[in-house]
């Protein structure tokens, strides 16, 4: 994994693609031995060398063009290792960068293929930068999955928390690619999933222990599992004009319950484990924009709940800092956990009208 392919695609204002390739060559395209020689070459010598692994990537690595494909032209490269033996291990990457131009004024659609030919330490993680876009899109390839995602060139294009999540998970892969997945779903708790941060604010604020708020939380973890992966699967699907309305009035419920009851109801569990099915369908609207590898799927999609499990616990764990000293205080209720219940109510209330208006 160390020595993992990465595509960085940086579009200009004018259109113009600058596209660089760092791969390990000597572990994918060249033997070992005809890289190091590459290695040591010079000039039009080296060249010459690389000649072949060039062409044999302008046939099978692809840029497409609104389904056209297109040839990006090779600007430069560097090439360079610090021994042969350090080429011959995976875990010391001697990675060769080559660059490329583009050009992709007039199209609308980009996508990258790796064809079935073409042999690369996987996974190959892709970076896109528009100009006029807020954030980088990021894209990622597998063995099984050779065809990007489209990629819309316009400066409007993408959906602001998936891009931002696609980008942490590029990151996160680059960093520390078996905590991918699990960063990703802690993140899309803490710091971008405010309306699943409320909902697990109003447990808190009703729980009169431990016990009781952890079962909650668990329950609601495992609802929205089920509903994700069935999502995922293609098993179940609602309209996100419906979904996101309906999280925020499971807030709004959530809220006003803990304003009325005086103690923790037996059904509130079963209501929390329903309203996890419907915020399971909310968490597949948005991994669904990133892409889980498909030939680890399963792995990916557990990784993604245990995140989410621990953002989850993470909220929990910083409400508990920050006021959860005086539950036990007479003042509590009426100073604390009342104020913040109201805000939460009157938060997805706004959130409820703002996504049915819009």
């Amino acid at each position: 994994m160390l020595n993992m392919t990465n595509i960085d695609i940086t579009v200009d204002a004018d259109q113009q693609a600058v596209i660089t390739l760092r791969i390990d060559l000597g572990q994918s395209l060249m033997t070992a031995e005809d890289y190091w020689v590459a290695t040591q070459a010079i000039g039009s010598e080296q060249r010459a060398l690389l000649q072949p692994t060039l062409d044999r990537l302008g046939r099978e690595l692809r840029f497409l063009l609104d389904g056209s494909v297109q040839q990006p032209k090779l600007t430069g490269f560097e090439i360079s290792a610090t021994s042969l033996a350090a080429i011959e291990n995976p875990l010391s990457p001697q990675m060769a960068i080559l660059y490329y131009q583009l050009d992709v004024s007039g199209g609308s659609n980009l996508n990258v293929q790796l064809t079935d030919q073409l042999e690369i330490p996987w996974p190959c993680l892709m970076k896109i930068d528009i100009a006029g876009q807020a954030l980088p899109q990021s894209r990622l390839l597998t063995n099984v999955d050779r065809l990007s995602r489209d990629t819309l060139l316009s400066s409007s294009a993408g959906n602001l928390e998936s891009d931002r999540l696609a980008q942490l998970a590029y990151g996160w892969t680059r960093l520390a690619p078996e905590f991918t997945w699990v960063a990703v779903g802690f993140q899309h708790i803490v710091p971008y999933g405010l309306d699943h941060m409320l909902f697990i604010l109003g447990l808190f604020f009703l729980a009169g222990g431990w016990r009781p708020l952890l079962l909650q939380v668990t329950g609601f973890t495992l609802a929205h599992s089920l509903t994700l992966g069935m999502s995922m699967v293609g098993i179940v699907s609602l309209p996100m004009s419906i979904v996101e309305p309906l999280i925020a009035l499971s807030i709004v419920y959530v809220a006003i319950d803990n304003l009325f009851a005086t103690k923790l109801a037996r059904w509130r569990l079963v209501i929390v484990c329903l309203f996890g099915l419907l915020h399971g369908l909310g968490f597949a609207s948005v991994l669904a924009n990133i892409g889980l590898p498909q030939d680890q799927f399963i792995l990916s999609l557990g990784l993604f709940n245990l995140g989410v499990e621990l953002g989850q616990l993470a909220v929990i764990a910083g409400a508990f800092l920050i006021v959860g000293w005086f539950r036990r205080q007479t003042w509590y209720q009426s100073n604390i956990a009342q104020p913040a219940t109201i805000a939460i109510a009157g938060t997805g209330a706004y959130w409820f009208l703002k996504r049915i208006a819009f």
